[in-house]
């Protein structure tokens, strides 16, 4: 019995079916994939909030410093936040989004001034977190006190830690990072964590690491953005309300007219 060939005209047929289906899946498979990452993400940074409530417990319901030069053999060492989370999360990982492929070197940040103390490895972070709520301590030219729980007036809106690059030295601005298909993730004080739109913006920003970032904006009406054209790229602040009654932010421990004072949007 003789057997019948495919033409070239049906194998190239063939080809640029399975070609079109594969264009059409491939960002579908894509897209569930960075859903997947994204929800890793969010896991990990109510983790984080987690391990914040676990550490207020501990220190009479007071924030941990954002970073402080401490002591390691006998020699400064930079010891930061997540140093003083590590006891409660004890996962280096944790701190890095499955979403960052070129996560933050905070090390290499922190050796502008003082080597980072040993914890367990931790180098890289893709996390930024408030620092009005987590003082930025003895690396900072004036010392703040730890910001207390009880003044956190809107735990629900006011962010802990988010998807974000840092800036230099001294402020290490954190920018904001939409790298979920423009969608951020924040987790909040009240331990809560969600993801907000945000939107390309204009330009990069350059990290503390000496490298590069895009610039995004916050689209999500918030304490932190209540609206305009207006590119904000960056979060600090304890939520509030102001005179008229709309979410706002202050900086409780750095008000106006004084050393470093980071004056929010409430308009007090």
């Amino acid at each position: 019995m003789k057997r019948r060939a495919f033409t070239l005209v049906e194998l190239l047929m063939v080809l640029g079916i399975l070609s079109l289906l594969a264009a059409l899946l491939f960002p579908v498979l894509a897209e569930a994939r960075e859903r997947g990452r994204s929800t890793r993400c969010l896991a990990q940074l109510r983790q984080l909030a987690q391990s914040t409530f676990a550490y207020l417990s501990d220190w009479q319901d007071h924030y941990p410093l954002a970073a402080y030069i401490s002591q390691h053999n006998n020699q400064p060492c930079a010891f930061t936040l997540y140093h003083a989370l590590v006891p409660y999360v004890k996962n280096r990982q944790i701190v890095v989004c499955p979403s960052d492929s070129d996560p933050m070197d905070v090390e290499r940040v922190a050796s502008q001034i003082v080597t980072l103390c040993p914890a367990m490895g931790f180098r890289q972070s893709s996390y930024m977190a408030n620092w009005c709520l987590f003082e930025l301590g003895s690396l900072a030219p004036v010392f703040h006190p730890p910001v207390a729980q009880a003044q956190v007036e809107l735990p629900s809106e006011t962010a802990v830690f988010f998807d974000a690059v840092m800036g230099g030295l001294p402020r290490l601005t954190p920018f904001i990072q939409g790298r979920h298909h423009e969608r951020l993730n924040l987790a909040f004080a009240d331990g809560h964590a969600r993801s907000w739109q945000t939107r390309r913006g204009y330009g990069i920003v350059l990290r503390g690491d000496g490298r590069w970032a895009a610039r995004y904006c916050l689209v999500q009406v918030s304490a932190y953005y209540q609206g305009g054209l207006f590119c904000e790229s960056t979060l600090f602040g304890l939520a509030g309300r102001d005179a008229q009654g709309r979410l706002c932010w202050r900086c409780p421990n750095r008000p106006r007219n004084s050393p470093g004072a980071i004056p929010g949007n409430c308009g007090d």
